[in-house]
């Protein structure tokens, strides 16, 4: 069985667990280290039994936990060589570290990863396919827009997690300065739930069993808007018998299941 659960998403922190088996992985590491291992134990993972830990980029809310968390329970990590360097963090100082390139697959003990870029303002971004088990999981958050890049790596995933992180009018208007509105609505800044409904209804095939929605926005997005957005893209392009969840940010969100 293969389990994805997102353990926090949003700007409060981001992480998720997915496991092929007893093969587990932490995909990003935005929460405290005692958060981290608080909702891990919650679903019956102790944190020293991870198998590895996957950075998609340095910003707080993804890496927040990271160095406590890998050197406390003795966990390998995988980041890009300018994750690292902008986390100004020395390889040294994990149990064991091992970079990876945009667009070089690799095996981290028996998971297949394939990294791939994506457009955000941070130092070497990416998104992330995992496989093993005959599953394929894809993972793409903290994009400013959808490359044809982004959507060919999507595609034939069983599983989907990506961003839906504002409404548009819900930005417009908020309480956000303008040059932090400009920011987010940017091409290096996060997609809108218009842009991920887009992305999700190219994306998602026949192999496609759920979506996750995920980083959505505290202040300017609801789990409601978010949803419609993304099932009636499904709808207007015939797909409609998905599962479909809205990741929570304060905490953890029942697993999907394959």
């Amino acid at each position: 069985m293969v389990r994805i659960v997102p353990l926090g998403s949003g700007s409060s922190g981001n992480a998720t667990l997915v496991a092929f088996g007893q093969r587990r992985i932490l995909v990003d590491a935005g929460l405290s280290a005692r958060e981290l291992g608080n909702r891990l134990s919650a679903v019956g993972v102790e944190p020293h039994a991870l198998t590895a830990i996957l950075l998609s980029h340095e910003h707080h809310d993804h890496a927040r936990g990271l160095e406590r968390f890998a050197v406390k329970h003795r966990v390998p990590v995988y980041t890009a060589p300018e994750t690292l360097a902008a986390l100004n963090v020395a390889p040294r100082h994990f149990p064991a570290w091992h970079p990876f390139e945009p667009g070089v697959p690799f095996e981290a003990y028996g998971v297949r990863v394939d990294p791939f870029s994506v457009p955000h303002d941070a130092a070497n971004p990416v998104g992330f396919v995992l496989e093993a088990e005959g599953v394929r999981v894809g993972i793409a958050t903290d994009l400013g827009h959808a490359t044809t890049l982004v959507l060919e790596r999507l595609r034939g995933c069983h599983v989907l997690i990506v961003e839906a992180n504002h409404d548009d009018d819900m930005l417009v208007r908020g309480p956000y300065p303008w040059a932090l509105k400009q920011r987010i609505g940017g091409r290096f800044g996060h997609l809108s739930n218009d842009e991920a409904a887009t992305l999700i209804a190219a994306a998602a095939d026949g192999d496609c069993q759920a979506v996750i929605l995920a980083h959505l926005s505290e202040n300017n997005n609801t789990a409601a808007l978010a949803r419609r957005a993304v099932a009636n893209a499904l709808a207007a392009a015939g797909r409609t018998r998905y599962a479909m969840r809205v990741a929570e940010s304060r905490v953890v969100t029942p697993a999907v299941e394959i």
